[in-house]
C-alpha cells in the first residue's frame, strides 16, 4: 500500500511538470500610443473682482454690483446659465499702505472670482468685448476645449493599442515566430491638451454696438494621447 501512494505521487509531479512545460511561452513587451486631433468648440476663463473701501461692508457691497454687472451681461447677454457661473473663491482683507516705514490703514478690500464656462465658441471674442465695459476686473486663464473629448479619448486608446500590436508583430516576424494573443495590458498614461490663449486687446469702455470686436484669439486644434504596455505572447 505504502509503495502504491509513492509511486502515485511519482506519477502525479511527473505528469505537473509537463503541464508547467506546456504553459511555458515567449513573450514581447511593447508600448504603443497615439493622439487624435480634434477641434475645440468651447472656452472657459476667470473673472476677478477686487473693490476697496472705507469699510468690508462698503467693499463688500461694491464688489457684488460689479459681480452683478457681469452676470448680467452672462446670462442676460449671451445665454450663459447658472450652472456655467461658479463662484471659485471669495476674500476680504484690510488694506495696508507704507509711508516713511509706517504701516497705514488704506481700507478694506473685498474680493470675488468666478469660472466661466462658454459653449457656443463663436460668442467668446464678443463676450470679453461687452465684459471690456465693465472697468476694474481681471480676466484671464482663457482655455480652450472640446465637447467630444471622451469619444476621442477612446479612440486614442484604441489606436494606441493598434499601435502596439503592429509593434509586435514586427518583433515577432524578425523572430520567425507568430504572434499571439496579449497576455497584459497597462495604460502607462492618457490625458488632453488644450490651447490656451489671451485676447490680444482687452478695452475698457468697449461698446457693445461695434461692428468688430476689439478681442481676437488663434483657436488652433486640441489633440487627445493614449499609452499603453502591452505583453503579447509569441510561439
Amino acid at each position: 500500500m505504502r509503495r502504491f501512494i509513492i509511486v502515485a505521487l511519482v506519477a502525479l509531479a511527473v505528469l505537473t511538470g509537463c503541464q508547467s512545460t506546456a504553459e511555458d511561452y515567449m513573450s514581447v513587451s511593447v508600448s504603443g500610443s497615439a493622439t487624435v486631433t480634434l477641434t475645440p468648440d468651447m472656452a472657459s476663463f476667470s473673472i476677478s473682482v477686487s473693490e476697496t473701501g472705507q469699510t468690508t461692508w462698503e467693499a463688500q457691497q461694491q464688489a457684488n454690483a460689479k459681480m452683478q454687472d457681469i452676470y448680467d451681461i452672462l446670462h442676460e447677454g449671451f445665454g450663459i446659465v447658472a450652472e456655467d457661473i461658479r463662484t471659485t473663491s471669495m476674500s476680504l482683507y484690510p488694506e495696508y499702505r507704507y509711508e516713511d516705514g509706517q504701516q497705514i490703514l488704506v481700507g478694506q478690500t473685498a474680493s470675488q472670482s468666478i469660472s466661466v464656462t462658454v459653449h457656443r465658441l463663436d460668442d467668446l471674442a464678443l463676450i470679453v468685448d461687452r465684459l471690456s465695459s465693465v472697468t476694474g476686473i481681471s480676466l484671464s486663464s482663457i482655455s480652450l476645449d472640446a465637447s467630444e473629448k471622451d469619444e476621442s479619448m477612446s479612440q486614442a486608446r484604441r489606436l494606441a493599442m493598434q499601435d502596439a500590436m503592429d509593434k509586435a508583430g514586427d518583433y515577432a516576424e524578425a523572430a520567425g515566430l507568430v504572434l499571439g494573443a496579449p497576455v497584459s495590458v497597462s495604460e502607462s498614461g492618457s490625458y488632453h491638451y488644450a490651447n490656451r490663449v489671451q485676447p490680444t486687446m482687452l478695452m475698457a469702455g468697449a461698446s457693445a454696438k461695434d461692428e468688430a470686436s476689439s478681442a481676437s484669439y488663434y483657436a488652433g486644434d486640441l489633440g487627445v494621447s493614449a499609452e499603453v504596455n502591452v505583453v503579447f505572447r509569441m510561439h
